[in-house]
Formats: C-alpha cells, sequence, structure tokens
C-alpha cells in the first residue's frame, strides 16, 4: 500500500524531493531497482506533466540507504500549469512494481518564469 504525500512545485524553479523508505527502522535496500514518477493533469489523464525516472536522471537513488531523491529543472518546471496535478511513484525490481507514493502535485504560478 502506497503512502499518500501532497507536493508542492514552484513554476519556474527547480523542484527537488527527498525521502527515505525504511523497514521498520532499517533503510531500505534499493540495489537493482528503478523508479519512475509520473505527475498527470489528473488520473486516467492520457497525456503527461513530466515524467522523472531513474533512466532520465531526475531520480537517482542513495541505495544501501534507501534514499530517493527527485529533481526537476527549473527550465521543466516553467512549462508547467499553475493548477493541482496528481502523481505516483513506482519502483520496479525486476518485474515487480510497488506504488510508494501518490497524491497531489500542486504547481503555484510564478511571476518571474
Amino acid at each position: 500500500m502506497s503512502a499518500k504525500y501532497n507536493l508542492v512545485c514552484e513554476q519556474g524553479t527547480t523542484f527537488n524531493f527527498q525521502f527515505v523508505i525504511n523497514n521498520d527502522s532499517t533503510p531500505y535496500n534499493l540495489t537493482n531497482y528503478t523508479g519512475t514518477m509520473t505527475v498527470r493533469p489528473f488520473t486516467g489523464a492520457s497525456t503527461t506533466t513530466v515524467v522523472a525516472s531513474t533512466s532520465n536522471g531526475y531520480m537517482v537513488f542513495d541505495a544501501l540507504n534507501g534514499r530517493i531523491t527527485v529533481t526537476i529543472p527549473a527550465s521543466v518546471t516553467a512549462g508547467f500549469s499553475a493548477t493541482r496535478h496528481t502523481y505516483d511513484l513506482i519502483l520496479n525490481s525486476v518485474g515487480t512494481i510497488t506504488r510508494v507514493l501518490e497524491g497531489k502535485f500542486v504547481v503555484t504560478p510564478g511571476v518571474t518564469v
């Protein structure tokens, strides 16, 4: 079961989000995992706002410490619509898919964009 956590992204700035997955009090080992966070305008939308993944470099793991960092450049967030979106973040380990986070992805408008 995934955790629910709402995120706020300031339009036109570098978005940075970091969290640690623990198994009880021990960091979860993410060795041999890949990850994907998909942001869409709404659940079921066919278009994506952005995809952050270990493949495109927007998501990085500190595998032994269970730490996941998502960084989306300001040049990308500048193109986001200032509204409420939805997201989820999944991990893939040799075909076993686990959703670890989901929630709202709120983009606040920027004046200097």
